[in-house]
């Protein structure tokens, strides 16, 4: 059984939450294939260079109702991504309040009952402190609400979904790296390869999807984003691209959650 269960959560890994994103492009008769990582492998990479204190970046509770279930999509990609930082910060209590607002909003967006036994067992194994399958069953819970919602023919909620984490992971990582100081730091937030792959994601929805107003304002500011993260940045000052990514990307975390009037 153990076996089976590395080998489907290696599978869900594959194909949801552009862990693994296939972007076949045909130019010249060859095939073009784009590979990005997960928030989780993004975090871990920036841990490594400027051992951030990652409790410093929780944030206050968010809605869990939003009257747009784009905004719910992309709110509860941002709760993935706060999920994984709460990881990093092995903060077992924070894991579990976290995953409550994820099934929360699942449940929100017609797709709760596909996660409620992940909420069991990433609250048990929150409790044995077995950070390694936390992480693991994160990307499983988000990949189960993602299939269900590409079942369902929405796949523009799945994608948005995928935005929202990296928007937020964003925001943490040009914050994480602006106070290292690291020019290594700073490195890891060049990701505009993985930024264009969402943001051509959004643009193949049909006409009426891709123009409603939320996927409207992520498509412009993953385009924002993918300018300032391949943008030059003029020697010895590296900070000015992480200053950049995390204004923008925190200004839309914060107007992507305020409560709905």
């Amino acid at each position: 059984m153990p076996t089976m269960r590395k080998t489907l959560l290696a599978l869900l890994a594959l194909i949801a939450l552009h862990t693994a994103v296939a972007n076949a492009q045909e130019n010249a008769g060859e095939i073009e294939v784009l590979t990005v990582p997960s928030p989780a492998e993004f975090f871990a990479a920036l841990d490594k260079i400027a051992k951030p204190d990652w409790a410093a970046f929780y944030r206050d509770p968010i809605p869990t109702t939003y009257a747009e279930r784009p905004l719910a999509a992309i709110n509860l990609g941002t709760l993935v991504t706060d999920g994984y930082i709460a990881v990093e910060a092995q903060d077992g209590q924070q894991v579990k309040n976290t995953g409550k607002d994820i099934i929360s909003l699942a449940r929100a967006l017609g797709v709760g009952e596909h996660v409620l036994a992940r909420g069991k067992s990433i609250s048990d194994f929150a409790d044995r402190n077995d950070w390694s399958a936390l992480k693991e069953e994160l990307d499983a819970t988000t990949n189960e609400v993602r299939l269900a919602m590409a079942a369902q023919r929405d796949e523009g909620l799945a994608t948005l979904i995928a935005a929202g984490a990296w928007i937020r992971a964003l925001q943490v990582g040009s914050r994480a790296a602006e106070l290292s100081g690291e020019a290594k730091a700073d490195e890891t937030l060049s990701q505009s390869a993985l930024l264009a792959c969402l943001r051509g994601d959004l643009d193949k929805l049909p006409e009426k999807s891709r123009n409603a107003p939320a996927v409207e304002r992520v498509r412009g500011v993953l385009s924002l984003l993918e300018e300032q993260a391949k943008a030059p940045v003029p020697e010895g000052g590296a900070a000015t691209r992480a200053v950049l990514l995390g204004k923008t990307s925190a200004d839309f975390v914060s107007s992507a959650a305020a409560k709905q009037k």
